[in-house]
C-alpha cells in the first residue's frame, strides 16, 4: 500500500467514526479483545473490547475474501469494507457488523449481523454471503497484560516538542504521547507513524474536525498512539504480542494557514482534506436553506427528497482544485501529484457521509414523534453547524 493510500486509510476511519483522536480521559480496559480472521491463509487481527459504560468501537477491514460464484443483484453497490464494533453487555460481548458499500467510497454503511458471545466463544459472520463476502470469524479474548519497552519517539518537525510518552492501561499496547506546540499558528493535523525495525506498521493522521485546530498556538495536545502487535502462534490458535524495536515518529505539522513541516506527501494530503470540506460544505447549506424553505407536511418525503438531493452532489473534483493543490507541492511527483485527486474527491464523498449518517441517527431518535417541526429544528441546527465549519476553513 502507497502512502497516499495509508493517508486515505487513516482519514477515512476518522470521518466513519468521527473519532477524536485528543482524548485525554481512557476508560478502563477490559481485558478482552475480538480475534478476527478476516482472509484465509493471513493471521487475524485484533481490537479491543471497551466496557459497557463506552461508546461502541472497533475497525472496519478493506481486505477480505470474495465468494467467487456471488452474482450481484440489480443496482448493488460495492462492498468496500466491514466495519466491526463492540463492547461488553453484561457477561457478554456484542458485536454489531455492517458493510460500508459504494461505487468508490464510503457511500452508505448497510446493516448485517449482530452477535451476542462469551469470552472464548467464537461466530461466523455467515450473513456476510449475501454480500458476495467470505464470512469472517470472529473469536472473543482475554489478553494476558502485553509488557513492551517504551517506543523512541523521533521528532522531524520543528514547532512540535515531545513532553513525554507514557503507556496507558489498555488492553492492547497503546500510548499517550504529550506533545506542545511552540508556534504562534495554529495546528489543523499532524503525521505519526509506527515502525518496527523501521519498517512502516501504522500511519495516523489526526485533524482537527470540522475546520477546528488541533493544537492551539503553544497549547499542550495528549494524543494516544496504538502501539504494532503481531498474532503469534499459540495453543488453540494464536495471541498478540508487541514486537520490540517500535518507533513513533512524528512525520508532519499542518499549520491553519497552510504551510507545513516535515514531510510534503501527507501536508498535501491534509491540505486536500480541508479543500475538498470547503468545496462541499459550501454546497450543502444552500441545501439545507432550500428545505428549510419548503413548508410541506409530509415529513417522510420532505427528508426522502433532501436526501436524494445530497447524494446527488458530485464527487468529482473539478480541475482547478487538483491544479492548484498540485502547484503547491512542486516537490511531489508525478505519481503522487495524479493521486491528490483522489484525496480530495475522499474528502467531497466524506463530508455527504456525515451529513447523511446525522440525518439517519436523527430519524432513528426520533422515530415515535417524528415530525415536520422536529425535521425543521435538525436542519436549523445542522445549517448553523455547517456555517460554522465553512467559517473556520
Amino acid at each position: 500500500m502507497n502512502r497516499i493510500r495509508l493517508i486515505l486509510a487513516a482519514v477515512i476511519f476518522l470521518l466513519s467514526f468521527n473519532i477524536h483522536p485528543a482524548l485525554s480521559q481512557q476508560p478502563a480496559p477490559t481485558g478482552l479483545a475480538l480475534e478476527v480472521t478476516y482472509f484465509k491463509g493471513r493471521p487475524p487481527a485484533y481490537q479491543p473490547v471497551p466496557g459497557p459504560d463506552s461508546k461502541p468501537n472497533g475497525a472496519w477491514f478493506g481486505l477480505f475474501g470474495h465468494i467467487p460464484s456471488w452474482q450481484p443483484p440489480a443496482g448493488f453497490l460495492p462492498v468496500q469494507a466491514v466495519n466491526i464494533l463492540s463492547r461488553v453487555e453484561g457477561d457478554a460481548v456484542r458485536i454489531s457488523v455492517s458493510v460500508f458499500v459504494g461505487a468508490r467510497f464510503h457511500e452508505k454503511e448497510l446493516p448485517v449481523a449482530n452477535y451476542l458471545i462469551r469470552e472464548n466463544e467464537n461466530v461466523s459472520t455467515d450473513d456476510l454471503k449475501q454480500f458476495g463476502v467470505e464470512p469472517f470469524e470472529i473469536k472473543v479474548s482475554r489478553v494476558s497484560p502485553i509488557s513492551t519497552a517504551l517506543p523512541q519517539v523521533v521528532n522531524r518537525t520543528e514547532s512540535i516538542a515531545v513532553l513525554n510518552i507514557a503507556a496507558n492501561n489498555s488492553t492492547l499496547p497503546s500510548y499517550k504521547l504529550q506533545l506542545r506546540n511552540l508556534s504562534n499558528k495554529s495546528i489543523i493535523a499532524l503525521g505519526i507513524n509506527v515502525l518496527v525495525n523501521n519498517r512502516l506498521r501504522k500511519s495516523g493522521t489526526p485533524r482537527g474536525q470540522e475546520g477546528l485546530p488541533l493544537i492551539e498556538a503553544g497549547a499542550i495536545y495528549n494524543h494516544t498512539v496504538s502501539g504494532a502487535y503481531n498474532a503469534q502462534s499459540a495453543p488453540g490458535g494464536y495471541m498478540p504480542d508487541a514486537p520490540p524495536n517500535q518507533e513513533i515518529i512524528i512525520t508532519t505539522a499542518v499549520f491553519a494557514d497552510g504551510s507545513y513541516e516535515g514531510d510534503a506527501q501527507t501536508a498535501a494530503a491534509m491540505i486536500g482534506f480541508r479543500m475538498g470540506e470547503k468545496i462541499q460544505v459550501q454546497k450543502l447549506i444552500p441545501l439545507i436553506q432550500a428545505a428549510l424553505n419548503e413548508t410541506g407536511t409530509d415529513v417522510s418525503q420532505a427528508i426522502e427528497k433532501f436526501k436524494a438531493r445530497v447524494a446527488s452532489l458530485s464527487n468529482e473534483a473539478d480541475a482547478d482544485s487538483v491544479s492548484a493543490l498540485q502547484q503547491a507541492f512542486p516537490s511531489l511527483n508525478q505519481k503522487v501529484k495524479a493521486d491528490l485527486k483522489e484525496v480530495i474527491e475522499v474528502s467531497l464523498n466524506g463530508v455527504k457521509f456525515d451529513l447523511l449518517k446525522s440525518l439517519q441517527q436523527f430519524e432513528k431518535a426520533e422515530m415515535q414523534s417524528l415530525n415536520a417541526a422536529a425535521f425543521h429544528d435538525w436542519l436549523g441546527q445542522t445549517k448553523e453547524r455547517y456555517e460554522q465549519w465553512l467559517a473556520r476553513l
